[in-house]
């Protein structure tokens, strides 16, 4: 199944908990907001599912840890909005069901007063809070909140910077990503697969597109993958681009089925799947709740997959394998590709990027095709030739013992309901 919306927060959350590296900066942050706006303490909280872990504190000591369930700062997080209690004993009976549940939970803490402000992660979700708290009243204004709120922005910054590769340069984009995931509106389109020889069409492959809907005056409208998806690369929100693919193209192909009897849904995975709790066991779930097989389905990972953590993807590949799944390398000859990494790694077979394509024609293009395609022959696997524009290309795929391409020249990606007129 996929990562439900708290599953999400929570796994976004942990990636900026680590207490057991102290930061001078975010103490110093910490400490600057509690004292500038005159509160007796602060508190920098990251919150995942269940627990709530203190980064960094003034005016405590506050415990590191303590359960979520009984904390002021989870309403904050589930609101995704700042919650100002100026007096807890009078705000538990606010009309305002957040400042009350917030002012609730102050209470039973023996607190008076508390301002936060949610604090977001690269994956666009509110990762916790920057709190000031008293234990008597205190005037919480507008003032109070946009101070504060600016006090945020930096600490978030200075959390991307600890999580160890900077911050997203467009968070809005990111924002809005996250927002259209929890819509449904990332959806897949097609590109087939084609037999070389007789033209027919071996599978699909699922792309992610952004359709966003029109709002009585504008008509919907496409964002293509490459408007969206370097937005969110290197955050877990891949892994909800590609779960939502997934989840749609399988309702897609369940009805093509019945069509094609041997055609196969390829679907991308992007590298993050590997450093996600459970994340195979999520994959295995999805396609569990579908009709299709796991036979017809396979899985398209990058070649720089195979780099980045070489133990864990065999690891993860041969889990997929196990069930029944099949998986490919993609962009072989672009990036860090290398024949090493071809040999060694237990895929079931591999495309050959675009780039090489180009080539094919040529003395040089189609030697290398040649040896890849009799590595394919020899070793039992799979080679697909992507990128393929023109009859010449097509030619020369057939001529160096290719038996499956892509490309333009039989189809861009289409929406599902353009799908079937690409099988008749």
């Amino acid at each position: 199944m996929q990562r439900s919306a708290l599953r999400r927060q929570s796994e976004s959350a942990r990636h900026y908990v680590d207490l057991s590296a102290t930061d001078s900066t975010l103490q110093t942050l910490t400490t600057l907001a509690s004292t500038t706006l005159g509160f007796s303490a602060a508190q920098l909280n990251i919150l995942d599912e269940d627990v709530q872990y203190t980064r960094a504190q003034h005016g405590g000591p506050f415990p590191h840890t303590v359960p979520r369930s009984i904390t002021a700062c989870q309403h904050v997080v589930a609101s995704g909005e700042p919650v100002a209690v100026s007096d807890s004993g009078l705000d538990r009976f606010s009309n305002d069901a957040v400042r009350a549940a917030t002012a609730q939970a102050l209470h039973a803490l023996s607190l008076g007063s508390y301002v936060a402000v949610p604090l977001r992660g690269r994956e666009g979700l509110i990762i916790g809070t920057l709190c000031v708290v008293d234990a008597e009243p205190h005037p919480a204004n507008e003032y109070t909140v946009t101070t504060l709120t600016e006090f945020g922005r930096v600490v978030e910054t200075h959390l991307e910077a600890l999580r160890g590769h900077g911050r997203t340069t467009n968070a809005g984009c990111v924002r809005a990503v996250a927002a259209a995931i929890e819509r449904g509106e990332i959806t897949p389109w097609y590109q087939p697969i084609v037999d070389v020889t007789s033209g027919a069409v071996t599978a699909v492959e699922a792309l992610a597109r952004w359709t966003r809907p029109g709002d009585g005056t504008t008509a919907p409208s496409m964002v293509g993958p490459a408007d969206f998806l370097p937005a969110i690369e290197g955050s877990d929100l891949e892994i909800d681009v590609d779960h939502a693919v997934l989840v749609r193209a399988l309702v897609d192909f369940e009805r093509w089925m019945a069509v094609s009897t041997e055609m196969d849904l390829h679907v991308n995975l992007s590298a993050r799947h590997l450093a996600a709790p459970d994340a195979v066991q999520h994959l295995i779930d999805i396609v569990a709740a579908s009709a299709v097989p796991a036979a017809r389905v396979v899985f398209e990972l990058t070649e720089t997959v195979s780099h980045a953590r070489p133990a864990r993807a065999h690891e993860f590949v041969s889990a997929l394998q196990a069930v029944g799944f099949r998986v490919l390398l993609d962009d072989i000859g672009i990036g860090f590709s290398s024949l090493e990494r071809l040999v060694d790694f237990p895929v079931d077979g591999f495309k050959i990027d675009a780039g090489i394509a180009r080539t094919l024609g040529t003395a040089a293009g189609d030697s290398l095709v040649r040896a890849l395609a009799g590595f394919a022959v020899d070793t039992g696997r799979v080679l697909v030739v992507e990128g393929i524009e023109s009859d010449h290309q097509v030619a020369a795929a057939r001529h160096t013992g290719c038996t499956r391409v892509q490309g333009f020249l039989y189809s861009r990606a289409v929406p599902a309901r353009d799908v079937r007129s690409l099988l008749d």
